[in-house]
């Protein structure tokens, strides 16, 4: 056996294979615009196409579908909508497909194009477990317009073992291509990835394909990712610089230089780094530490972001203490 060729102190094939399998979707445009109300320039977004597009990568999301009149476009920027008017000259059809992602609610089913008029390949539903009626309703839809489908069931932390059982049942049947699982309030560690991985793949079987969307609340994305990957998942979500709601996603260029599959290009998403740098100070996602209690706490990161919104102190000893009857009481249930 030889040595490992970047870290000479460790011999060469302790890395799995199975990371060379991994297929990449990138949802910094998507995920990151919670930060910004999507308010992404037509030339960033374009960039940053043509970013992923030289580096490999086999997805990105560009935003979202959604209804008109669900929100005030005055207010809102282009990528929640994703009409063919914003994505035309901006993205275009090729070897990286591109997904956009639709809210239960926030879209008629008429709203759904065909995939043959658009340059969109994959709906993506986001949804609840409580909401798997209407979600399946729409995945029909997508399919019978012609579309690839994923889907992603959010807060899968906040259920019990027997709801993601049922979940998974309905979903094994529904004919979806992909099933993500979805660490929404950031409050996994790498082994109940460990076994919500296998769990998925267990329900689903082998004409499903599984993968992971996992935000960054503990610092956890990345070594959660690097869990899953080894556990045998088959795609992995990330976005430029970690940029996402709250503390971020998993950083796509940490991703890349884990992955050290000649097939990507990790260069062109250096190139872009900067200019999603540019944007942290004043959006301010990534770890910090109020993200971090309500990722321990298992609760939405929404107290977090106010938290960050204050321009004095965070006060987070407040918080930690405010929070903690939640575990208490779940311990003394448990």
């Amino acid at each position: 056996m030889g040595l490992d060729y970047r870290v000479r102190c460790c011999p060469d094939g302790l890395v799995t294979d199975r990371r060379r399998r991994i297929k990449v979707l990138d949802c910094t445009i998507r995920d990151g615009g919670i930060c910004n109300d999507w308010a992404f320039s037509p030339e960033l977004v374009q960039r940053t196409f043509q970013a992923l597009t030289q580096a490999g990568l086999e997805y990105m999301e560009v935003g979202y579908l959604t209804s008109p009149g669900q929100f005030d476009r005055d207010k809102v920027g282009p990528w929640k909508f994703c009409t063919k008017e914003d994505l035309d000259g901006v993205v275009t059809s090729g070897r990286m497909k591109l997904s956009a992602m639709v809210d239960i609610g926030r879209i008629d089913l008429a709203d759904i194009p065909r995939a043959d008029d658009s340059v969109l390949d994959v709906v993506r539903i986001a949804t609840y477990a409580h909401q798997m009626d209407e979600a399946l309703k729409l995945l029909d839809r997508c399919q019978e317009q012609g579309f690839e489908t994923f889907m992603n069931v959010m807060a899968v932390s906040s259920l019990s073992p027997e709801e993601v059982d049922l979940f998974l049942k309905r979903l094994a049947v529904s004919g979806v291509d992909n099933v993500a699982l979805v660490d929404s309030f950031g409050a996994l560690f790498p082994y109940h990835v460990r076994y919500l991985v296998h769990k998925y793949m267990n329900y689903l079987g082998e004409d499903i394909k599984v993968g992971v969307h996992l935000h960054n609340n503990q610092q956890q994305a990345f070594a959660n990712s690097i869990t899953a990957i080894d556990e045998g998942v088959d795609f992995v979500d990330a976005t430029i610089h970690g940029m996402g709601r709250g503390a971020g996603n998993c950083p796509l260029e940490l991703l890349l230089f884990y992955l050290d599959n000649p097939r990507y290009d990790v260069r062109p998403v250096l190139d872009m780094v900067d200019e999603f740098a540019d944007m942290r100070d004043g959006l301010r996602w990534g770890y910090h530490l109020p993200y971090a209690i309500t990722g321990y706490y298992n609760v939405h990161p929404r107290a977090g972001i106010d938290r960050m919104r204050r321009e004095d102190r965070y006060e987070c000893r407040e918080m930690y203490e405010k929070l903690s009857p939640r575990l208490d009481a779940a311990s003394k249930a448990g």
